[in-house]
């Protein structure tokens, strides 16, 4: 579609693919621990794999605040789309393969409208995706491979 912009970005993550998937998905993990600092997230309901939640952030100086559902899907991949806010429209798909037993590589597609600023300064706000993207990306590979997922207690 000429009037959306489509990002694709893959990185691989050195944890299994049903860890890093169960990761990926839970918003209240990344809320209470977070797992993007730039980013506020709000849980409003997580049952049956749907999680509806809102989230804040920075883009391109401008603040953006969005409601979104988010659906696991039989593959074990994520398809998400916010469905009010800055970005109403927005999809983002999240598929998950495995790269042996311990490794996982992750494909992103987000498919936002281009409407308004953001179609007259696509190449920007395409650039701005990717790079928001690829930081998410290692925010979460540092939460998974570093810190661990999930947490452990602290023993008493």
């Amino acid at each position: 579609m000429s009037d959306s912009l489509v990002v694709r970005f893959s990185g691989t993550i050195r944890q299994p693919i049903d860890v890093v998937s169960r990761q990926f998905g839970d918003i209240a993990h990344h809320a209470k621990h977070s797992v993007h600092p730039d980013i506020t997230f709000t849980v409003l309901s997580d049952r049956n794999d749907v999680c509806h939640f809102t989230q804040e952030v920075r883009l391109l100086g401008l603040r953006q605040k969005d409601e979104v559902i988010q659906r696991r899907r039989a593959d074990g991949g994520l398809e998400s789309e916010v469905i009010e806010g800055t970005n109403k429209g927005t999809k983002i798909y999240q598929s998950f393969q495995p790269q042996g037993s311990n490794a996982t590589t992750i494909d992103f597609r987000i498919e936002a409208p281009a409407t308004g600023i953001k179609k007259l300064l696509k190449p920007l706000f395409k650039a701005a995706i990717r790079s928001t993207v690829k930081k998410a990306f290692e925010q979460d590979r540092v939460d998974l491979e570093e810190r661990g997922y999930p947490r452990r207690s602290a023993a008493a």
